[in-house]
């Protein structure tokens, strides 16, 4: 679990802002609120095992909000697109590859 610091690195590049709009029209999303609640516990946290399993949580609800079946509140295809690369990434610094 030496992989903190590049799970830090992933979930740098998560958007806030971007989250923060698709909050605007989903308020009630528990799903938005713990990607921006979650992101910043990683950034802050040094220790392995929390980061580990935030990384594994992140990957999982940033593929939550993209699928249509689920949540789909990202319509936009290219952002779609950029949510489930930082999602794979996630899963092959934690979990390995998500099929």
């Amino acid at each position: 679990m030496d992989n903190s610091e590049e799970i830090k690195k992933i979930v740098a590049k998560i958007d806030i802002g971007k989250i923060s709009e698709y909050l605007q029209e989903h308020s009630t999303s528990t799903s938005l609120k713990e990607i921006v609640k979650y992101s910043k516990r990683v950034l802050d946290n040094n220790e392995d095992e929390q980061v580990f399993k935030l990384g594994v949580w992140l990957g999982y609800v940033l593929r939550t909000i993209c699928d249509p079946n689920k949540a789909g509140y990202v319509k936009d295809e290219k952002e779609k697109k950029y949510w489930l690369e930082l999602s794979e990434e996630l899963f092959k610094q934690t979990i390995g590859k998500k099929k």
